[in-house]
């Protein structure tokens, strides 16, 4: 059996279904956002300093907030859990707000696309960066369980 296989059926044994879609929906809400600023960039011409500044801080927010998310083991399931903290909640509204007002907030330095592709691109690493904390905590807590 090859060492992805082994991986796969810890996963599948070992992780509660809700995280994995959760960290299923990082990745492919990074990923398209990432595509859509690849997008911006190519088409618009929109400058690419800024557009990477906002995608590493983002992806730097993200880990600080996928650091803080509780991922812990359930004993009477025997997985691996996440629980939704009141810091996610106000992260998402942070984020709402930002996306509302962004014109209000970036307008300073950012017009048309290049806002938009900063934005995006802010957001993306965001998502990034807690796809990778938070599959960081998983394998953490797997390892302490003995399982990984």
């Amino acid at each position: 059996m090859s060492f992805a296989a082994t991986r796969r059926q810890v996963r599948r044994k070992y992780v509660h279904r809700k995280l994995i879609l959760r960290l299923r929906l990082f990745a492919l809400v990074g990923l398209g956002m990432c595509g859509a600023v690849t997008y911006q960039v190519l088409t618009y011409q929109v400058l690419v300093l800024p557009t990477l500044a906002a995608a590493g801080t983002g992806f730097l927010v993200g880990l600080v907030v996928g650091r803080l998310s509780k991922v812990l083991w359930h004993e009477e399931a025997t997985q691996v859990v996440a629980k939704m903290d009141r810091l996610g909640g106000v992260v998402l509204a942070a984020y709402l707000v930002l996306a509302l007002s962004r014109r209000w907030v970036l307008g300073h330095w950012f017009a048309g696309h290049q806002l938009t592709a900063v934005t995006l691109a802010f957001t993306g690493g965001v998502m990034v960066g807690r796809l990778v904390a938070t599959r960081r905590e998983v394998v953490r807590v797997l390892k302490s369980q003995r399982r990984y």
